[in-house]
């Protein structure tokens, strides 16, 4: 079966709310793989709620990804394959397209990394990119999987999936359900910073304000916003000359935008 960037993307989603248990690649959780998993690796299995998550789908980071190349749905049983069986390094390291993040094309399906030294030879966790704007990921025990926002800052490299054909396209995703198409669009600059105190619902206060690509006028308008239309932030921004320009979500005509605005013309509600 022929595995896609669309394809992991529509997996991990589908695995969104459910538990985060290391060394587990989409099993069904059970006390025979709890015990199993303790024995192997006992400082990830400290915590008091497993049996609670028992008859779950589990995977830890890599294993979100290994889930989609072995099974045939979002629920299926899985087919091991040892020659993918690799750790988060080792998913980067057999990857023929990748790079620092700064090169990241940002297409739906693409693997971004965390190091924790300032080389691949760090590499320590996995997440897919959604093209939505969105990280995917396996977070740990006390998240599960959730989806978060994308900011350059919070991840270093990123990497072609080496079992996954590339079918999207840069910076914008299409996924279609029964008879309703919906389309992403993503600002090619990344958000640089964090201040959760930011987050929020805003509306537009100008006549009109332009969603960019960037922080900043000299980047591409993705969108115009009209006044009062509502926008969604998640405390992430770049600061360009003492202005804050934020990384906002907004769904125009079907289009769901994710770009930056200045926060000059917006107010929390």
């Amino acid at each position: 079966m022929s595995k896609t960037n669309s394809g992991l993307v529509t997996y991990a989603k589908a695995q969104i709310g459910l538990p985060y248990w290391y060394g587990t690649f989409g099993q069904t959780a059970s006390e025979s793989l709890y015990t199993a998993k303790k024995k192997q690796y006992p400082s990830y299995y400290t915590a008091s709620d497993f049996s609670s998550q028992y008859g779950k789908r589990v995977h830890d980071c890599v294993g979100l990804i290994k889930g989609y190349l072995w099974s045939s749905s979002t629920t299926a049983t899985l087919t091991y394959t040892a020659s993918q069986d690799v750790p988060a390094s080792g998913m980067y390291s057999k990857a023929t397209t990748k790079g620092g993040i700064s090169s990241f094309p940002m297409k739906a399906g693409q693997l971004v990394f965390k190091s924790s030294s300032s080389s691949s030879s760090g590499i320590h966790h996995v997440g897919v990119f959604g093209g939505d704007g969105y990280v995917y990921e396996a977070k740990g025990h006390a998240y599960g999987v959730v989806k978060t926002v994308y900011a350059a800052k919070d991840w270093q490299y990123w990497a072609q999936c080496p079992w996954c054909t590339d079918n999207t396209a840069s910076t914008s995703s299409t996924s279609t359900t029964s008879s309703t198409s919906t389309t992403s669009k993503t600002a090619t600059a990344a958000a640089k910073s964090k201040d959760s105190s930011l987050a929020g619902t805003y509306k537009v206060t100008a006549s009109q304000l332009n969603m960019r690509n960037g922080a900043g006028t000299i980047y591409s308008i993705m969108t115009t916003l009209s006044k009062n239309t509502k926008v969604k932030n998640y405390g992430y921004y770049t600061e360009v000359s003492g202005t804050k320009w934020f990384y906002v979500q907004v769904t125009v005509s079907g289009v769901t935008y994710t770009g930056f605005c200045s926060e000059k013309y917006l107010t929390k509600v």
